[in-house]
């Protein structure tokens, strides 16, 4: 398990949060794009977290760990409490593009494209938990796709 503490103000939030999200993806063996809905939506999210939850300094705590077969995220902060999947952007989708104010779109982007998610609201804490499945690690370095390799071309054939 690894664990990150931002310092919103000091910190670059979007920087510190993808290169916590880099460095857990790459270990991972996580797919490109799978890594990369990953890190925008922990980006998203911490970056929300800084500009309206906490309105500038704050402490947002992102730990994270890989097991077989998924990678998960938790981002936690003492901001007013705020659960990113009751962001409705229905409002400004009603709006003519030209009329409406620009983003408030990440988060039902980065949202949708994850495996998993969580929030809970705990002492006083909100708690995001972002999952991403692993691809299948082969354990027997013989097979392919589950079929022993003197199988293989016997198998295609089918």
């Amino acid at each position: 398990m690894r664990t990150r503490v931002i310092q919103l103000g000091e910190d670059c939030v979007a920087e510190a949060a993808a290169a916590f999200v880099g460095e857990l993806v790459q270990d991972a063996g996580l797919p490109t794009s799978k890594a990369y809905w990953l890190r925008l939506a922990v980006e998203e999210i911490t970056t929300n977290i800084a500009r309206h939850g906490y309105r500038g300094h704050g402490l947002v705590r992102l730990t994270s760990e890989i097991s077989q077969d998924r990678v998960w995220v938790r981002i936690e902060d003492e901001a007013p409490q705020f659960d990113p999947q009751s962001h409705d952007p229905a409002r400004q989708l009603q709006t003519a593009p030209a009329e409406r104010e620009a983003g408030g779109f990440g988060l039902l982007l980065a949202l949708r494209k994850l495996d998993g998610f969580c929030y809970e609201r705990l002492d006083g804490q909100n708690r995001n938990t972002l999952t991403m499945f692993r691809p299948r690690v082969r354990t027997d370095a013989s097979e392919v796709d589950g079929v022993p390799d003197g199988n293989k071309q016997r198998a295609d054939r089918r």
